[in-house]
């Protein structure tokens, strides 16, 4: 295995450990904080996990194209890049937006969604995970 493939599965193992921390932890939590701090939670919950998921999605992707090109478009790397793909539009236009709603405020109905719309990426990951293994 070269050292793009190791970066690959370091990061991809750390990301999937991260989400299934988030999803069966992390935003259920968000249920029980008082409405009165809840902004300010979320605020605080945005700017730090942002400097551990960044990155390291940051990371992901890149190698995701230098695995894809160096693999000469081989089917494996296809569908982790897909998988990659997929998991950056469903930040982007599922999570990303109900963070924006909570940030205004605490809103349950957007909580739930969260949670429910955050699993997309958390079988996505796992999928990845499972790949990588085989």
């Amino acid at each position: 295995m070269n050292l793009l493939e190791q970066a690959n599965r370091a990061i991809s193992f750390a990301l999937l450990g991260l989400i299934w921390i988030v999803q069966l932890v992390h935003y259920p939590a968000f249920q029980f904080i008082d409405r009165d701090r809840f902004q300010e939670f979320e605020d605080f919950h945005t700017r730090r996990i942002s400097f551990i998921v960044a990155p390291l999605m940051i990371l992901e992707l890149l190698l995701a194209v230098l695995l894809l090109v160096g693999s000469s478009y081989s089917i494996g790397y296809i569908f982790l890049s897909i998988i990659v793909v997929l998991i950056w539009l469903s930040t982007i236009f599922l999570s990303v937006p109900c963070h924006k709603e909570l940030a205004i405020d605490k809103n349950d109905v957007i909580i739930k969604r969260l949670i429910i719309t955050n699993w997309f990426r958390t079988i996505l990951w796992s999928i990845k995970g499972v790949v990588l293994c085989l």
